[in-house]
């Protein structure tokens, strides 16, 4: 019962690219001169634990060929479906197509690329373009016509889902796009080049693809403390239920795919992209290893990002990060193919695989047993932040029957 607990706690910290507020070690201190600030900062020994990128901070070496250039947008799909109210209330209508069920598909549509849109054969979109721009026609039948016109560009992209089995029309509606419906999408997609090594006991959901998705780190798919999920909730950063959606949860989900899963779509399966991190970016968020005064630092703030210790301790972060990014990129994606450390008990005291390892710490308690110990763990499992510490597998190891 205490390895579960423990487990829990420390899965429900953090995931990769995921926002994490940094608890390790400070290994260096530069002090503010003539300033009320203290700023501290971490060069970890485990920096793909920090690893947070968008796709515009890479260069994509090896880009995806679009199956067919389509001109219609986002933006074209919501004008046509809600009129003038578009523009009164783009950022709320954005965030719900994302995070809506159709908007979700449309997105992984457009991520794989290379499926081909399938057109009705009797649709004729250049007249029906046409039609539309005619300035004879009344508003009502312009507004049909237009939401017509919606309805057959995300129909285009939703039946080749459908012809791929990555979805089933009958799980297409107007409702949120779900953890579970996410993870089931997501599954289908990918469950052959990264399947499931089990062991994510989640107390409401035995859903394969759900614990799958946890498993593998997804993005708003964060554990609470008791091992609940809360499938039928949208994805979000932080433990719990909610009703709400939140734009970053679903946000990040396209960047991880992209990025740390094999994500480009190919006639034989799924590959990695390859990819260079462009100049001045740094692959870390700053205020998980930057503290002022001990809490997150704001790089925003001119109080702070002009002391001299804040500009010293920024050139030693970025210099870090930067000069670890390939090494970073390619252990996250080793890890995301790992099971996860999820009952300590059964997944590390009473493992055949580090019985070895476990006897011989017990019978001397050095720290080269320990790291033995740690290192047998951490090549084997996906470790979270929070687990990922020699410290911490001894708490297990001194604790955990």
């Amino acid at each position: 019962m205490l390895g579960k607990k423990l487990l829990k706690a420390a899965l429900a910290s953090t995931i990769c690219m995921s926002t994490f507020i940094s608890m390790v070690p400070v290994t260096d201190i530069a002090k503010a001169e003539a300033s009320s600030y203290r700023i501290t900062y971490q060069l970890p020994p485990n920096p793909e634990k920090y690893l947070f990128l968008n796709v515009e901070m890479v260069d994509i070496l090896n880009p995806q060929t679009p199956a067919q250039k389509l001109d219609y947008a986002q933006k074209d799909y919501l004008m046509d479906r809600e009129g003038d109210t578009y523009h009164k209330l783009s950022y709320d209508l954005n965030l719900k197509f994302q995070s809506y069920k159709k908007g979700f598909l449309w997105n992984m549509y457009h991520f794989i690329a290379v499926l081909p849109p399938h057109f009705p054969a009797n649709s004729d979109l250049d007249e029906l373009n046409k039609r539309i721009a005619d300035p004879n026609i009344s508003w009502e039948e312009r507004r049909e016509l237009e939401q017509k016109r919606a309805e057959i560009q995300m129909n285009a992209r939703l039946q080749p889902l459908v012809d791929a089995g990555y979805v089933k029309w009958e799980e297409i509606d107007d409702g949120i796009a779900t953890k579970e419906f996410v993870a089931t999408v997501l599954y289908r997609m990918f469950n052959q080049v990264r399947p499931y090594h089990g062991g994510i006991d989640l107390k409401d959901s035995e859903d394969t693809a759900v614990r799958w998705a946890v498993e593998v780190g997804l993005p708003g798919f964060v554990v609470d403390r008791e091992g609940y999920l809360y499938p039928q909730s949208p994805l979000r950063k932080d433990p719990g239920p909610t009703e709400y959606v939140e734009e970053y949860a679903y946000d990040r989900l396209l960047p991880f795919l992209m990025l740390i899963m094999p994500g480009k779509k190919t006639s034989t399966g799924w590959e990695y992209y390859q990819i260079k991190l462009k100049p001045g970016m740094v692959p870390v968020r700053i205020p998980d290893v930057i503290q002022a005064n001990g809490e997150p630092v704001d790089p925003y703030s001119n109080a702070v990002r002009y002391t001299p210790a804040y500009q010293q301790a920024r050139k030693k972060v970025d210099a870090y990060f930067i000069s670890r990014f390939a090494q970073m990129l390619d252990q996250a994606r080793k890890d995301a193919k790992k099971p996860r450390a999820w009952d300590w008990s059964r997944d590390l005291i009473h493992h055949p695989k580090f019985a070895k390892e476990v006897a011989a710490y017990r019978k001397n308690k050095s720290s080269k047993n320990l790291n033995a110990v740690y290192q047998a763990v951490r090549a084997h499992y996906n470790l979270s932040l929070r687990q990922d510490s020699a410290a911490n597998i001894k708490s297990v190891l001194d604790n955990v029957k």
